[in-house]
């Protein structure tokens, strides 16, 4: 975000709002009304407006309903001379992304500004996480990915609230960004719908009622801005005691106008149990839970992951050694995705040659304690086999038995 539409018809605003503005960083586009600031707006698309509400033909209003249908994702803050709560609420249901009352002090000014550049620069960061279509970014073909493609395919069609499981570094994001991108593809539309990030893990105590809850427990302006889209909370598992059952009813209220997609990396079943997590909460989002596999499940899938990750971060002409993809395969990866990125990442960097070898890898990869022993590493591949069988086999248990020459009842512990 780097440039800002200012819509008032009073010219000391236009001055006094540039003054504050361009120290950080930012540039200012002006328009004396709601239609000049449209036409504005259809030649340059801008990410953020401030506008006032009070104008005549077009006015503040209107405008907000006119620059939401032309992109639902744009920002725009209402500013108004007069404290009318009507205004306001509808405003933010409309879509606004704050509300202002004139005359404003600078730091409330700047706090509303400042929040819609992070959000701006999460969406960059967590929308869509790839260079075209999402889907490219999970290579593989193990298993695991498949169930996984699958079940996002599934819930395409469906406007359940949805889980996303997960360890640290698994590329949760990536899942809700597909989540978003094949509901709009089964809805058959070309509007882009918003798909709005905020993570509970990040934000404050305050910044979450403010901007998640709402100050009267009725959904915050982040709901009024994924109206039509998705909303995906992340780390819901940091999410406070005391707004978890507000989240819940707030979720229930929306679920016409806005799909929310959560996310965790704890087991949010056995808090639940233990009462470290709202039951009603719990049981409103996990009705369509989606597990994502971390590396160790599909062990298979990582010198293509390794590849793509060296083709994405310009290193497409490096080859990599058959002693370095049988390390990459065998490390543990407690930190997944991440961790396996910032991995190869560092290899390229040190490789002096066309090839990436063993030597070039991370020192912690080449660390023999950490691969798993042969008995583990069979049982898992066993597992695998046995599932692919099985799935061969439509779910016949017993004739994917006789063709292992195995008991029907070892099948059932695959899903533990």
């Amino acid at each position: 975000m780097n440039s800002i539409l200012i819509v008032d018809d009073l010219e000391s605003i236009h001055e006094m709002l540039d003054a504050v503005v361009q120290p950080i960083g930012l540039t200012t586009a002006f328009a004396k009304d709601g239609q000049s600031a449209l036409e504005l707006f259809k030649k340059e698309q801008f990410q953020l407006v401030l506008t006032d509400i009070n104008m005549e033909p077009m006015d503040g209003i209107e405008l907000l309903k006119e620059l939401k249908s032309i992109d639902p994702n744009v920002l725009v803050i209402m500013m108004s001379g007069y404290a009318n709560t009507d205004n306001a609420m509808q405003s933010l249901r409309l879509g606004a992304f704050d509300f202002i009352t004139k005359p404003f002090k600078v730091d409330q000014l700047m706090h509303a500004i400042n929040r819609a550049q992070d959000i701006f620069k999460s969406r960059i960061r967590d929308g869509d996480t790839a260079d075209g279509d999402p889907s490219s970014n999970f290579v593989g073909d193990s298993e695991n990915i498949q169930k996984l493609r699958k079940n996002i395919e599934k819930l395409s069609s469906t406007t359940n609230t949805i889980l996303i499981e997960g360890e640290i570094g698994t590329q949760k994001s990536l899942v809700a960004a597909l989540l978003h991108k094949s509901s709009l593809a089964e809805e058959e539309s070309e509007a882009e719908k918003p798909f709005v990030t905020v993570s509970c893990k990040k934000l404050t105590v305050d910044e979450i009622q403010e901007q998640l809850i709402g100050n009267e427990k009725n959904g915050g302006p982040l709901f009024a801005e994924a109206k039509g889209g998705t909303l995906f909370v992340r780390d819901v598992e940091f999410l406070t005691d005391e707004f978890q059952s507000d989240l819940g009813n707030i979720i229930s209220e929306f679920k016409e106008d806005v799909r929310v997609v959560c996310s965790t990396c704890r087991n949010l079943e056995a808090m639940t149990e233990a009462g470290e997590f709202d039951e009603s909460l719990y049981f409103r989002i996990s009705t369509s839970p989606v597990k994502v596999p971390s590396l160790r499940d599909r062990a298979d899938d990582i010198p293509l992951i390794a590849r793509a990750i060296l083709n994405c971060t310009g290193f497409e002409d490096l080859d990599v050694s058959d002693r370095a993809k049988a390390l990459l395969a065998a490390y543990q990866w407690p930190g997944n995705y991440t961790e396996l990125k910032h991995a190869i990442e560092e290899a390229a960097n040190q490789c002096d040659g066309e090839t990436l070898r063993a030597k070039d890898l991370p020192e912690k990869i080449h660390d023999m304690a950490s691969w798993p022993s042969l008995t583990d590493f069979m049982e898992n591949k066993s597992r695998e086999y046995m599932s692919r069988v099985l799935q061969a086999c439509k779910g016949d248990a017993s004739k994917a038995a006789e063709i292992l020459k195995c008991e029907e009842n070892e099948f059932a512990t695959l899903d533990s």
